[in-house]
């Protein structure tokens, strides 16, 4: 996949997610660092680097859905 910067408004058109929540998350820190470039009044954000944070999202969440399977396993069985 070729990299593009993309302004913030379209994060939320890419990752189908509100404004209100995409500033939340960008503000506490949780989301993939702005690029500024001078001369720009706005920053910018790499498509490829929200790709592979919505990738570590789908991580965690398969790795939470094994875990919790394996704990109703558990919970089954004794």
């Amino acid at each position: 996949m070729e990299d593009k910067f993309i302004q913030s408004g379209e994060i939320e058109k890419y990752i189908k997610i509100g404004k209100t929540k995409i500033t939340e998350i960008i503000k506490s820190g949780k989301f993939v660092k702005p690029i500024v470039i001078d001369g720009f009044s706005y920053p910018l954000y790499s498509v490829l680097e929200i790709q592979k944070w919505m990738d570590k999202k789908k991580q965690k969440r398969n790795r939470n859905k094994k875990r919790n399977k394996n704990t109703n396993s558990k919970r089954k069985t004794t």
